[in-house]
């Protein structure tokens, strides 16, 4: 954990500072994936049914994503939605 990380986390707790950084990591991979398969921003919006300026805060950590958008999302871009950050079952996809 970066010196900033901890003293953040010594003001709001070490659980807040774990849920911040685990919301950038999903907003990384989203922007990751989608740049991967070169979709704009607006292609994504429109495959997931949202505004293209909420794909945009989302891949900016500015707000987290529904959990029925992350679905949607991860539909879109052909990608499971895991939770716990690891795929032991790399053959199970979203229905």
């Amino acid at each position: 954990m970066s010196d900033f990380f901890k003293k953040y986390a010594n003001i709001r707790g070490e659980d807040h500072v774990k849920h911040l950084q685990l919301e950038g990591q999903i907003a990384a991979q989203i922007k990751t994936k989608r740049q991967s398969l070169q979709l704009s921003q607006q292609k994504l919006a429109d495959l997931v049914g949202v505004p293209k300026s909420t794909i945009g805060r989302i891949e900016a950590g500015i707000t987290s994503p529904r959990l029925d958008t992350l679905l949607q999302i991860s539909k879109a871009l052909d990608t499971a939605f895991v939770i716990d950050g690891t795929n032991d079952q790399p053959d199970v996809k979203i229905p």
